[in-house]
């Protein structure tokens, strides 16, 4: 059984199982004429079924020269799915658990959803990710990154955990994104983080971050903060007997 036998559930609607096939066939075949492609894509978003994008959304895993064609039909099956909220959420939602093409579904969701439902569906995917070695961790960045500027008060709970990934470009955007939520209990896992890391840019973030939000580090963390904070590039920095980090 091929990949496209997985990739199709029956389906009701428009189009039949052996057209779906043929055109989901041609649309992963890089070396088709583009004409032909392009065809198959037109075909699969007329029919505006589930099956219909689960067979366009592989499009996304791979590139076509020359690259203006590329972008063609990729922003061709974006502007017609993001059209198309009843059939397309849940294919899109699969596609962005399972592809290493992190920012089209990302995007693709933030169109299709609610702002709420949105920061969802990101925390949901985080869920599912640890902070363990990973090859390729762009899910859970990009996932991280994209509710950075979303304040909402489940977000924090859910992120704060990546201060402990072993990826450092997750951990940054897990300190930036904490900053950015406004919710001071995180105070002390940035301040443990900013006593123990490595890396500058990390704890430049921090110090820089707790000196604009005022937050006070308290306990254990606030004498190994104090003993860090000279040693900061982007200083001076004085570190208030109430706890509060102030840039001088």
């Amino acid at each position: 059984m091929g990949f496209l036998d997985f990739l199709f559930k029956r389906d009701s609607g428009s189009g039949s199982e052996a057209a779906l096939m043929r055109h989901g066939e041609r649309v992963l075949d890089k070396r088709a004429m583009s004409p032909d492609r392009f065809a198959s894509i037109e075909y699969l978003c007329k029919i505006q079924t589930e099956e219909g994008w689960r067979a366009l959304l592989p499009r996304y895993n791979f590139t076509v020269d020359p690259g203006i064609t590329d972008r063609e039909e990729k922003q061709y099956i974006f502007d017609h799915i993001t059209r198309d909220a009843d059939s397309a959420v849940e294919p899109v939602k699969e596609f962005l658990r399972k592809s290493n093409a992190i920012n089209w579904p990302i995007k693709m969701l933030r169109e299709l959803l609610s702002a709420e439902d949105f920061v969802a569906e990101m925390l949901s995917v985080l869920a599912a990710e640890g902070t363990d070695y990973q090859k390729n961790p762009e899910r859970k960045i990009q996932c991280i990154m994209a509710v950075e500027e979303m304040p909402d008060p489940r977000i924090a709970p859910a992120v704060v955990g990546f201060l402990d990934d072993v990826n450092e470009d997750t951990r940054f955007h897990t300190v930036r994104t904490l900053l950015k939520q406004g919710d001071a209990t995180v105070v002390g896992a940035l301040a443990a983080l900013l006593a123990r890391e490595d890396s500058m840019r990390i704890k430049t973030t921090i110090a820089d971050g707790l000196a604009e939000t005022k937050w006070a580090v308290e306990g254990d963390a606030a004498e190994k903060v104090r003993a860090v904070l000279p040693k900061l590039p982007t200083g001076p920095y004085s570190f208030g007997s109430d706890g509060v980090i102030s840039k001088r």
